[in-house]
């Protein structure tokens, strides 16, 4: 198996050290208070200017959202108030209207009695046997 050397060198594992120490010393991360604050700062202002997608959207919509809202329930409820002064009107018609006359009162006088009742019944049942 070859062995990867950072520097080729005679064999020895100094100069990857030397290496190492030097990168370590480049990469490591700063010690100060305020790198740290600017780097926050950075940070949450570009976020910021982030437009975020479909969250963009739905606050534009959402003024003209909510208008078509209430547009759709005043409509409806003036279907239903229209619906229901219908109805109200149709009923009190149905009540206040005198009904048409049963055509048996119309052709022929209503007998009276129970004597009467009994001939009726019997001269109504006659042709049924």
């Amino acid at each position: 198996m070859t062995e990867l050397r950072l520097h080729g060198g005679g064999g020895g594992g100094d100069n990857e050290d030397e290496v190492t120490r030097g990168l370590r010393a480049i990469y490591v991360a700063p010690t100060d208070q305020s790198y740290w604050t600017e780097l926050e700062t950075r940070i949450m202002h570009r976020v910021t200017e982030l437009d975020l997608g479909w969250w963009g959207e739905l606050d534009r919509w959402a003024r003209p959202a909510l208008i078509a809202a209430a547009l759709l329930i005043m409509a409806a409820g003036v279907a239903m108030f229209r619906a229901h002064q219908t109805e109200t009107e149709m009923v009190y018609e149905d009540i206040l209207a005198p009904g048409p006359a049963p055509v048996e009162t119309a052709v022929r006088p209503t007998l009276e009695g129970d004597r009467e009742a009994t001939l009726r019944y019997v001269l109504g049942h006659q042709g049924e046997r």
